[in-house]
């Protein structure tokens, strides 16, 4: 029997998908092991206090992003896709334009308040920390234009691309100067030194960026004017933004209170415990980069079966990533942790195991996150990760002093584990999308 062309369009998406996600997990794989290789260099040549003290900027750094990024990428994702989807360039030259002047003003705004919150307080901390946090200030706008112009390549579908100088060019640009940094300076390579060669690494990707934007824009930009939805597009920004704020206060919380309740090497034994754990969680952020853009031109043109067959397809490729990679973390942690970082660094395995138990959580229920933004629902994900930032910051504040590191790690694995689980019954009831690896039957939501 001949092949219905609705099987043959949702066969070709879903090799799409695979095919895809090879690539973009082949780049997450290069992204993972050279921010290893980043964090055993600098965790052997800085020392768990002087690594503690890089990685605690570090997540004030990403906290600075929230705001100057203001949701800006996913919503360029979102409506670069949509405008491909119905041929809008017009909208899609707009919203680039709309993007790019808020995100430039909102970064140099960020800059300026967190220059001037340090010049305040530099009385408490010493040159260390004070030059040390002024690189990564700096650093901060620099990643926030890059994320821009990856989004931007991502909505036209170069997901590859659009991952490319983020997750490769910067890391292994940054690796490459700390490494010849540590071998000149010797003792004076310090961590405001090691901020300093990653917020250079950071402007060469961004320029990168940029080159690979301009080469792939449709031709058929040139001739459009821009046309604006501001009031619509700032309506979603604020929603978007308050996720993605939500999501890295949630994945940087841990570490920033260890920061003030330990010193500094427990700082840097913990950020050891989360750069080897996140291992578990690159399949499912190698997936959801092709699959985010399909997930919102399918929504926008209505077609659920095909959309449900996506996210299946999706969550089974997620799901067996992630199996196989905590597997290989809780059989061999222990000696590669003494192997890669040294002795100094052994109490990290009990806290990987933790993380990454809670990373399982996390792939089992699909890419809940994507699905909602990517189909409009981002104030759903905003109240169940609002209240899950909540939860762990208690969970912090409770665990850390009784259990120290393994209670950063979990209460990490917990609330992750609790807002998955929401957001899986959100997708369910708002979009008829199951999005786990079962692929189950939803009935169509009710029309509001």
């Amino acid at each position: 029997m001949a092949e219905s062309p609705l099987a043959t369009i949702r066969g070709g998406i879903q090799s799409q998908i695979v095919r895809g996600s090879i690539g973009s997990l082949t780049i997450k794989l290069t992204s993972a092991g050279l921010v290893l290789a980043l964090t055993i260099l600098l965790a052997r040549t800085l020392g768990p206090a002087g690594y503690g003290l890089y990685a605690y900027v570090y997540a004030l750094v990403w906290l600075m992003v929230v705001p100057a990024e203001l949701g800006l990428p996913m919503l360029v994702v979102r409506e670069t896709a949509r405008a491909r989807a119905h041929h809008r360039w017009d909208l899609m030259r707009g919203v680039w334009r709309w993007a790019a002047v808020m995100a430039i003003g909102l970064a140099v705004g960020v800059t300026l308040v967190a220059g001037s919150a340090a010049w305040t307080l530099a009385a408490r901390f010493s040159a260390e920390q004070l030059a040390t946090f002024a690189w990564g200030v700096l650093l901060a706008p620099l990643m926030v234009l890059g994320n821009l112009a990856g989004a931007a390549l991502r909505g036209l579908r170069h997901v590859l691309q659009g991952q490319l100088p983020d997750l490769v060019i910067r890391y292994s640009l940054a690796l490459a100067l700390c490494a010849v940094g540590a071998l000149v300076a010797g003792d004076a390579f310090t961590p405001d030194v090691a901020m300093a060669l990653h917020a250079a690494a950071a402007a060469v990707a961004l320029l990168a960026g940029l080159h690979m934007l301009a080469r792939a824009r449709p031709e058929e930009l040139s001739g459009a004017q821009p046309a604006y939805r501001r009031r619509e597009w700032l309506t979603s920004t604020i929603p978007l933004a308050l996720v993605a704020g939500t999501y890295l206060i949630h994945q940087q919380t841990d570490i920033v209170i260890l920061g003030l309740l330990v010193d500094d090497a427990d700082v840097g034994i913990y950020r050891v415990a989360v750069q080897t754990s996140g291992f578990v969680a690159f399949g499912l952020h190698a997936v959801n980069m092709i699959a985010a853009p399909q997930f919102a031109r399918l929504h926008a043109l209505g077609d659920r079966e095909r959309l449900q067959a996506v996210v299946t397809t999706t969550a089974r490729v997620i799901l067996a990533l992630t199996a196989l990679v905590v597997a290989c973390l809780v059989l061999f942690g222990r000696p590669v942790i003494g192997f890669a970082f040294g002795s100094d660094y052994a109490a990290a395995y009990l806290a990987i195991v933790i993380l990454a138990i809670g990373q399982v959580c996390n792939a089992a229920f699909g890419s809940v996150v994507f699905l909602l933004n990517m189909s409009g629902c981002e104030r759903v994900t905003l109240r169940v990760l609002a209240c899950a930032v909540v939860l762990n910051i208690g969970l912090n504040l409770l665990l850390i002093p009784l259990f120290g590191l393994e209670g950063a790690a979990l209460a990490t694995a917990t609330t992750l584990a609790l807002w998955n689980f929401l957001l899986w019954r959100a997708v369910r009831r708002h979009l008829g999308i199951d999005s786990t690896a079962l692929g189950i039957r939803v009935p169509a939501p009710a029309s509001p």
